[in-house]
């Protein structure tokens, strides 16, 4: 293990929502490292452009999307789900996003956003706790039951609103039923003001590589045959995803 690149990735991981400027004071004790080591991996970053600095305050460049870029131009599915995507928002008229599992929460991949059902601003790179999102579960499902119980036993199961699931059998018993059905419906568990559906995307191998839902207002889920057919344009949508993922070189 390389500690020194290790507290670099926490001192860029500093910067965020409420925190773009920060000083060298705020990046060593939010980081949790020493002031002198905080100083030689902020002016590595300026020193390579991945920051700036006035002297005083350090902040991110642009270039510091380099990173996320990386990930995402090394994954083939990504240069074509986009415009599948597209296509759905235009006939369901909901916010679609692609997410993939990684540890105990799912990190935000594509958006294709209509409007804000969240409190919280979610873009590519956003992550979420898996447990409580239908992108999560859906993904969870795919587990073996080893790894599903690690993750239930050691995963921090916080209540978000009246309707989160926080009873780790009863939780459990319902991923594994989505994973049965082969789509998750998650309803106000994260917020009171939003209800999810997914399903999973699978590579030539037929295992999980990500999730694809629709989120929706819950007032417009229980609309008869709402989520029969958004469901239905969801899959299709996979499918789609999926063979183009297949017909690749």
């Amino acid at each position: 293990m390389v500690h020194s690149f290790s507290r670099g990735l926490k001192v860029i991981k500093t910067f965020g929502e409420g925190a773009s400027t920060l000083t060298l004071s705020d990046v060593a004790n939010r980081a949790a490292i020493s002031r002198a080591s905080a100083r030689r991996l902020l002016h590595t970053l300026c020193d390579q452009g991945y920051a700036r600095t006035n002297g005083k305050q350090f902040w991110l460049t642009p270039r510091i999307l380099e990173l996320g870029f990386s990930y995402l131009s090394s994954m083939e599915i990504w240069s074509f789900a986009q415009a599948h995507m597209e296509d759905l928002v235009q006939l369901v008229h909901e916010s679609c996003s692609i997410a993939v599992l990684d540890g105990y929460d799912i990190y935000y991949v594509m958006r294709v956003p209509t409007r804000k059902l969240l409190k919280s601003t979610l873009n590519v790179g956003s992550s979420l706790p898996a447990h409580v999102v239908s992108l999560g579960r859906i993904q969870l499902a795919d587990l073996p039951d080893e790894e599903l119980d690690h993750f239930l036993d050691t995963a921090s199961i916080e209540k978000y609103t009246r309707f989160t699931v926080t009873d780790r059998a009863e939780l459990r018993r319902t991923i594994r039923e989505d994973g049965a059905k082969g789509w998750s419906v998650v309803d106000r568990e994260l917020e009171e003001g939003m209800c999810g559906i997914s399903v999973p995307i699978r590579d030539r191998s037929g295992k999980s590589i990500a999730a694809i839902n629709i989120t929706l207002p819950p007032s417009k889920a229980t609309e008869a045959g709402m989520l029969e057919y958004m469901l239905d344009q969801l899959q299709a949508t996979a499918n789609r995803i999926h063979d183009d993922l297949i017909r690749q070189p």
